[in-house]
This record gives structure tokens, C-alpha cells and sequence, in this order.
């Protein structure tokens, strides 16, 4: 597990990087869900993150006991990806299984990305060392429907962990029509079944360990190999990668 960093310092190496993600997560959301996932990131919601080769995970922690899980995965390429590089999903009801939408949660997630990335901007090259290819455009059927761009969520089971004045309905178009974008996943490549394979299921969680029983040891009787072990242990920090 990685706790999430924050940025520190009046110029961080990555702050260009850091700014370019959350721009992505404006692209990817409307305003309530982007309002709302800032929330959460602000509140410190996002309790784990991991930056992998190809995808970034993370986990936001609402009401419910078990958090929400987060996938970023990025098409390989340079710098911070395009709408159309990124694929995203989140296990509560509200993801729409196109990958092309950001839900709160995702939002939270791509905001602590953003922290990450502005303290350490070569993280970037590892989140787009992947062998997913970029979405193709051609992917995308155009569809004429009334009302909304987006379907509205409300009918959706609500998170428990929603705000009851958190509506997301109210960013529709309110024109007569409006263009509907269906995006497929692509099918052609063994990539996409072992990636549907290894994903998290949903409700998924990090392991519980029982904590360790405390044990007694004698003291060591020289007293300056005593205090530099003890320096030493107080210093002691693993890192869990």
C-alpha cells in the first residue's frame, strides 16, 4: 500500500504534469462529479494509490466499510495522456463501463495522481509504459437522443456514502437534443482477456493481518551498540512496492 503524498515546496519538479492531470479530470467528468471527487481528494478520501506500469490503482475510502477501486490505465506513449488514451474504471454503480467517463471516485483518484506526479514527474513514464493502444476515434457511434448527453445517475442506486444534496442531473443539456457517445472496448487482442482477468473485483480490498504479539528481547549489554541500534530502529521505515 502507498499512502498518497502531498506536494511540498514553492516550485515541485512536476507541477506542469500535475496540472495537465487534473485538466484531464475536468475532460472526463461534469461539473457535479468533478465537484465532488475534489471533495473527496481534499478530504483525504484516497487512502492507497500505486502507480504501475501501464495503470495507476487506487482506493477511496466512503461510508461503506469496504472502499471503491479505482483503474487508470493509460495507452503507451509520453507525457500525460489525452481523453482518448486513458481508460477508466471504478467499481461503484456509477461507472458506465465505457471507460471513456470519470465518476467521483475517479476524479478523487486522478487529483491524488496529479499530487504524486507534481512531487515525482517520472511517474508519468511508468503509468504510460503500457502495451494498451489509444482509443480510436472511429470507435465512437454518434446517436441523436433527447435530453441528456450523459444518463442521468439518479436512477442509478444511490452510494451510501452520497451526499444527499450531491445531483448530478443538473449539468444536462437542456436543448432538445443532444449527441450521445457509445464507445466499444476493443475485443482484437489476448491483451483485453487477461486485463479483464486480472482486474479488481468489485468490493475489493486489501487483506486484514492480525497484529503481530509483541516480543520481549533482552537487552544488549554494550551500551553504544545498544543506543546506534535503537537509532537505527527508530528510523526504520518500509516501503511497500
Amino acid at each position: 500500500m502507498s499512502r498518497p503524498r502531498k506536494p511540498y515546496g514553492p516550485k515541485p519538479p512536476g507541477r506542469l504534469y500535475g496540472t495537465m492531470i487534473k485538466v484531464l479530470a475536468a475532460e472526463l467528468s461534469d461539473q457535479g462529479r468533478l465537484s465532488r471527487g475534489k471533495q473527496y481528494w481534499a478530504e483525504d478520501a484516497v487512502v492507497d494509490i500505486v502507480v504501475g506500469h501501464g495503470a495507476v490503482t487506487a482506493e477511496i475510502q466512503g461510508n461503506r466499510s469496504q472502499p471503491y477501486i479505482v483503474t487508470l490505465e493509460a495507452a503507451a506513449g509520453s507525457g500525460v495522456p489525452t481523453k482518448l488514451d486513458l481508460w477508466v474504471q471504478c467499481t461503484c454503480p456509477d461507472d458506465t463501463g465505457t471507460g471513456a467517463d470519470a465518476c467521483k471516485h475517479a476524479v478523487a483518484a486522478l487529483f491524488a495522481l496529479s499530487d504524486e506526479v507534481t512531487i515525482e514527474p517520472q511517474l508519468v513514464d511508468r503509468w504510460r509504459d503500457s502495451r494498451r493502444e489509444p482509443r480510436s476515434r472511429d470507435t465512437a457511434v454518434v446517436t441523436q437522443l433527447p435530453h441528456s448527453p450523459r444518463p442521468d445517475r439518479r436512477d442509478v442506486a444511490r452510494d451510501v456514502d452520497d451526499d444527499p444534496s450531491d445531483e448530478h442531473g443538473d449539468d444536462h443539456d437542456s436543448g432538445p437534443t443532444a449527441q450521445i457517445i457509445e464507445l466499444h472496448p476493443r475485443i482484437e487482442s489476448e491483451l483485453d482477456k487477461i486485463s479483464v482477468l486480472l482486474q479488481s473485483p468489485a468490493g475489493a480490498a486489501p487483506p486484514s493481518f492480525p497484529d503481530p504479539d509483541p516480543v520481549d528481547h533482552r537487552g544488549i549489554r554494550d551500551r553504544l551498540l545498544n543506543d546506534v541500534l535503537n537509532d537505527a530502529l527508530d528510523d526504520l521505515a518500509i516501503r511497500w512496492e
